[in-house]
């Protein structure tokens, strides 16, 4: 598996992006890319896709958390991840589930104490 992250933090160092465009990847700038990086991108393009798709919808949650929840960006965008994320190995899903159940109710009382 590729480290899709990585992948695309290179393609923006080269003056290019890659992003989704309805059901297909498409590339800004492609002429800018080495050689081989537009076979590469079309060899990983499932994972590049479902990658850049999971960052929207991080992005889009966090907003939401930032402007109607009152929290700063950082803890908005962990908590997104938190959120979205599964339980690590050998840990039972209800367990899992009340974790990030009481890392919610923390961070959503910060801006209440902080005010107080």
């Amino acid at each position: 598996m590729a480290d899709v992250a990585r992948i695309i933090e290179r393609v923006k160092a080269c003056g290019a992006n890659i992003m989704v465009d309805g059901s297909k990847l498409t590339v800004v700038n492609r002429s800018r890319l080495p050689a081989g990086a537009a076979e590469f991108i079309r060899e990983h393009g499932w994972e590049i896709a479902a990658f850049l798709e999971r960052e929207a919808a991080v992005d889009e949650r966090a907003a939401i958390m930032e402007y109607d929840g009152g929290l700063n960006r950082p803890a908005a965008e962990y908590l997104t991840r938190l959120l979205m994320s599964s339980p690590p190995d050998g840990v039972d899903r209800s367990d899992w589930s009340w974790f990030v159940g009481q890392a919610s109710q923390i961070i959503d009382r910060m801006p209440m104490e902080r005010a107080a």
